[in-house]
């Protein structure tokens, strides 16, 4: 920084002068003795001041005396500031013999007012300090080089704002009183004003300094143009120069004086001067005093009082000699500001929207602006304090800005750092910024705003900061404010707070946010007046002023028309990745949303008939595991990835898929776990949870989900959705080739908190191939007892089983043999339609007849459950209705009866596609068997025509025949002839015939299998000599080959004549 104090030779004549100096007492050392910083109402010449002849020095006034002589009007354009202060000194002021106390001169002076009060330089017209044609400067080159003497100032009388007075010591001269005029400079780069001091120097003084100058150092001009020159030189009247530099303190530690000083370290953008003094001519006491009110081209505001009516803040002076000590005081008035009451307050508001279309990202522009009030007599408009700004309802945080988007750390937001500007990244900025104040020419102040976060660390949730940073290199000015923007964590609705606004008038604020695809916030989704709120709240405590602002959202940023609801229209499609049926595959769903559509509220998900998981391949997630998505990697089945954004180029997120326990009612369920990080925020993990129904008659998967809809304040505009289950070996597809489907339900809603606003059904195709190739080869077998009873009836078993691999069963016909007749009496107890639909379990006892029990590789557990017979008022005969429970899925089977000239016929029409490796179905005796039993179940064999049908067409039939259980070896007829008895019996297995009894020789027969044997028995050698005639019993037995079946035995009475 240049020296605006030159070393001349009138400094090498005072500082001989004060060699000759006697050394006086030391009183107080340097620094302050007295200052008085006061804006005075009128008459500033007796305004808290003491005269003595020419000098005079502070007068610190009292309350009485303050209020008479201050102006204390809160907002008004101060008539004379003055700042008037006195150093240490020695010596009498009255006498004109003071001087600084242990010779100490000051050679920096630094003022700082107090926050809120405001120096306008542009108020006034300017002069320059130096005018290419000399016409109007104040003057940057000396009278004579060398002198430290400079010309009067040839600026015009406008730009005069003030005048000093300045008491200097001059040795043996004594105290010299010297008076000089303020002017208003254009300021140089880097400075918020500047101001010339010309202090007229004495004439006595200056000719003497320069005779003995000539007399040592004669013009090199011929004679006698030197003589005149000089001459001349020497009667002029001369002047010396200060320079006043005025910034603001925006940040701890600023100060464009001495290296390593600091200010007040407040960083509260109050103004502040600074002044380097020569100590050639040792500084006793200045009062300056600025003329704030004076009208110029309709503005009086040169000084503005501050618009608060606290208790007062003070004024700081700090003084710093040649060795850089420092001397500190502070001054503060005894009475306080009033009329804070009287002070106007009319801020305006606006919004501009980049795009009014709905639900697309918009980039709007704000102006917040207050009306001033400049004329000297009027009082201006109060400083704002705290801005309040709620956007309108359904303008929110857009997902998609985050792409390629970061934060600025506190540290690179540096908001009162004495280092200008910011160092956030580039990638931060969300947008531009423009700030007018009445101090500074329009246009001075702009700059970026910026999106804030932690220290260190992502963002993690509301407040969301942000950072306005204006600055002005030209005038040295940099203003930072943090700001925060809160999100209704309910609705989404944006509300940005400044509470920490600097406490100086503003004139027009104008932000400016990006707009395009990546633009911060999106436009509502509903059409309509969109209502931008504030509460503007003034520093002078009046009440908050809450301008609005409004623009009305439409379908396409040219005024088109929007229904009345929202349109909910998506798309959905699907993707398996292996076609083949029966194999393992991975499946694919997704859903599609575009801008205006409402938004997804729940998904409820059919999937193809035959498409299922093999649940006992993954462990299930338990709680509270699969509630915070923090599940096992063993329990994940696939992948979610959503898309979320308004435009058109969404921000994706993805998660994994977990296959949890049971949920919400539902045997299995879901826990899609979505990681919320996008650029520099992480949210947390967003937590989807579905449940997997399976339907009881098709065994079709149902999933269904209720999906977030805000997350931290961020409502979740979906674009898209896509889940991939992958997991190697966990999906079978269907066995069936013909036209399958992906069926799903949506639920819409156009408010984050509002109710469904919209349904739609979709569905997409979904086929799968070589269902030919595909083996089918169940086996069926039955099963029944011989023992039978008009009371308990008959019983039955039927099993069905079929390795893996094979096409699924779609249907099993059965027709029953004559002999096993539907029992009326049990038919008669059927279950009620209804009431077996509301709940089987609920059926009558009378028409449970058995049970069923199955094994599939889709379920870690075996699937049991009643068999009942359910009558439907359309159908002739009940059906049989096989109801399976297991892991908490339920599947009913539904037999079709038929009964025609008392043969029952029994018709499974549609099984589910479903991979089962056996199923067994009991119909046992007891008081409501299924089933009676006509004759002899023993007497012949039992055949049951069956019919089994594969999902890929293939056709088995079968004549079944039923494996009576506990039919024992049967005499048919016997015969005696002579010494022999011939007895015909009934096998039913293959096995060892014996027979034997009292006089009976003993003999054993083998038969392959079941059939009518006449086998001999002789009598022995004890019954061929009894006397007849004679009668004897006879036993038949058998065993069988089988070891499981067991052993029977018959009697025949014989006589033998």
């Amino acid at each position: 920084m240049r020296s605006h104090a030159r070393i001349s030779l009138l400094a090498l004549v005072v500082l001989a002068l004060l060699a000759l100096s006697a050394a006086a007492a030391q009183a107080a050392g340097f620094g302050v003795e007295k200052f008085v910083a006061l804006d005075c109402s009128a008459g500033h010449e007796g305004c808290a001041q003491t005269t003595f002849g020419p000098f005079s020095e502070p007068n610190e006034p009292s309350k009485e005396e303050a209020e008479e002589q201050a102006f204390t009007q809160a907002g008004g354009h101060v008539p004379f500031g003055i700042t008037d202060f006195k150093v240490n000194t020695e010596g009498e002021l009255a006498k004109g013999n003071q001087k600084p106390v242990e010779g100490k001169a000051v050679t920096h002076i630094r003022t700082d007012v107090t926050p809120g009060l405001s120096t306008s330089p542009v108020a006034v017209p300017q002069c320059l300090a130096e005018d290419p044609e000399h016409k109007h400067e104040f003057g940057a080159k000396e009278a004579i080089p060398g002198t430290g003497f400079y010309t009067a100032p040839t600026c015009e009388g406008s730009t005069e704002i003030g005048e000093n007075k300045a008491t200097v010591y001059a040795g043996a001269a004594g105290d010299v009183p010297l008076h000089g005029t303020v002017y208003n400079l254009v300021q140089r780069e880097g400075l918020a004003s500047e101001f010339g001091v010309a202090l007229e120097l004495p004439k006595p003084l200056t000719e003497a300094v320069l005779k003995k100058a000539f007399a040592e150092h004669p013009l090199e001009l011929p004679e006698p143009q030197k003589k005149a020159t000089e001459e001349f030189l020497e009667t002029q009247q001369y002047f010396g120069h200060t320079i006043i530099e005025g910034s603001v303190e925006w940040g701890v530690g600023t100060s464009l004086g001495r290296k390593g000083e600091t200010g007040t370290n407040q960083g509260d953008y109050h103004d502040y001067f600074e002044i380097d003094v020569s100590p050639a001519l040792p500084l006793i006491s200045s009062r300056l005093v600025f003329f704030g009110n004076r009208e110029h081209n309709g503005r009086g505001d040169f000084i503005t009082n501050p618009t608060n009516c606290l208790d007062p803040k003070p004024k700081t002076l700090k003084l710093t000699d040649a060795e850089g000590t420092t001397a500190t005081r502070t001054y503060t008035t005894p009475i306080g500001l009033s009329g804070c009451n009287l002070v106007p307050f009319e801020p305006s508001f606006g919004l501009t929207p980049a795009t009014t279309a709905n639900d697309q990202p918009n980039g709007f522009t704000t102006e917040l602006g207050v009306t001033r009030h400049p004329a000297a007599g009027e009082i201006d408009a109060s400083q704002l304090k705290t801005a309040v700004v709620q956007m309108p309802e359904g303008m929110t945080l857009n997902e998609s800005a985050a792409a390629g988007l970061t934060d600025c750390t506190p540290a690179q937001a540096r908001i009162h750092s004495p280092v200008a500007g910011v160092a956030c990244p580039a990638a931060s900025q969300l947008g531009t910024v423009s700030l007018e104040v009445p101090t500074l020419p329009a246009g001075s102040l702009t700059g970026a705003v910026y999106l804030g976060g932690p220290e260190s660390g992502p963002i993690t949730g509301p407040p969301y900061i942000v950072y306005l940073d204006a600055e002005s290199a030209r005038y040295g000015v940099s203003v930072r404010l943090k700001g925060e923007v809160i999100p209704n964590e309910a609705t989404g609705q944006l509300t940005a707070v400044f509470s920490e606004n600097p406490e100086q008038p503003f004139t027009r604020v104008t932000l400016h946010l990006k707009e395009g695809a990546l633009a911060p916030v999106a436009n509502p989704l509903v059409c309509g007046t969109a209502i931008t709120t504030t509460s503007l709240t003034p520093f002078s405590g009046t009440g908050a002023k809450t301008p609005s602002s409004s623009f009305t959202v439409d379908s396409d940023g040219k005024g088109g028309a929007c229904p009345s609801t929202p349109p909910f229209s998506l798309s959905q499609s699907t993707q398996n990745q292996n076609a083949n049926a029966g194999g393992h595959t991975s499946y694919t769903f997704n859903l599609s949303r575009s801008d205006g559509q409402q938004r997804i509220s729940q998904v409820k998900t059919i999937l193809p008939a035959g498409l299922v998981g093999a649940i006992p391949l993954v462990t299930q997630c338990g709680e509270p595991q699969a509630k915070e998505g923090t599940c096992a990697t063993s329990s994940q089945i696939g992948t979610a990835t959503v898309q979320a954004g308004a435009g058109s180029t969404p921000f994706t997120f993805s998660g994994p898929v977990y296959l949890t326990g049971p949920y919400n009612g539902a045997p299995f369920g879901m826990s899609i776990a979505v990681p919320a990080i996008a650029g520099p925020f992480n949210l947390g993990v967003v937590v989807t949870r579905a449940t997997i129904n399976v339907d009881p008659l098709s065994a079709r998967v149902i999933v269904t989900s209720v999906l977030p809809r805000i997350v931290k304040g961020v409502p979740i505009r979906i674009k898209n959705i896509s889940v991939a289950v992958n997991k190697q070996g966990f999906l079978f597809n269907p066995t069936y080739c013909g036209a399958l489907a992906t069926e799903s339900t949506l639920s819409g809603f156009t408010l984050v908190t509002g109710g469904i606003t919209g349904t739609q059904s979709l569905t997409t195709p979904f086929s799968v191939t070589e269902c030919g190739k595909l083996a089918f080869k169940p086996a069926f077998t039955a099963a029944s007892n011989a023992k039978t009873s008009k009371a308990n009836g008959a019983s039955l078993e039927t099993t069905i089983n079929q390795p893996a691999g094979q096409a699924n069963i779609r249907s099993v016909k059965v027709q029953l043999p004559i002999k096993l007749p539907s029992r009326l009496t049990t038919l008669q107890k059927a279950c009620l339609a209804a009431t077996f639909e509301a709940d089987p379990f609920h059926c009558p006892s009378g028409s449970f007849v058995g049970g069923v029990r199955a094994n599939t590789p889709t379920l870690p557990a075996k699937m049991t459950g009643p068999a009942i017979l359910v009558s439907h008022a359309a159908a002739a005969f009940p059906d049989l209705d096989l109801v399976l429970e297991g892991n908490g899925v339920r599947v009913i089977l539904v037999g079709n009866t038929n009964i025609k000239k008392g043969i029952t016929t029994t018709t499974f029409a549609s099984t589910p596609d479903v991979p089962v490796s056996s199923v067994t179905v009991n119909l046992p005796t007891g008081s409501h068997s299924a089933l009676a039993a006509f004759g002899d179940l023993c007497a012949s064999p039992l055949l049951m025509p069956t019919t089994i049908v594969g999902w890929n067409g293939s056709t088995i039939k079968q004549n079944t025949r039923i494996k009576v259980k506990g039919c024992g070896i049967r005499v048919l007829r016997r015969k005696v002839i002579g010494a022999n008895a011939f007895i015909t019996v009934q096998t039913f297995a293959g096995g060892r015939i014996s027979g034997r009894g009292g006089s009976l020789s003993v003999v054993y027969r083998r038969v392959r299998g079941a059939a009518k044997v006449t086998i001999k028995v002789p009598l022995s050698r004890r019954g061929r000599h009894r006397h007849r005639p004679f009668s004897t019993r006879a036993r038949v037995g058998f065993l069988p080959s089988n070891r499981a079946e067991r052993a029977s035995a018959a009697f025949a009475s014989l006589r033998f004549r």
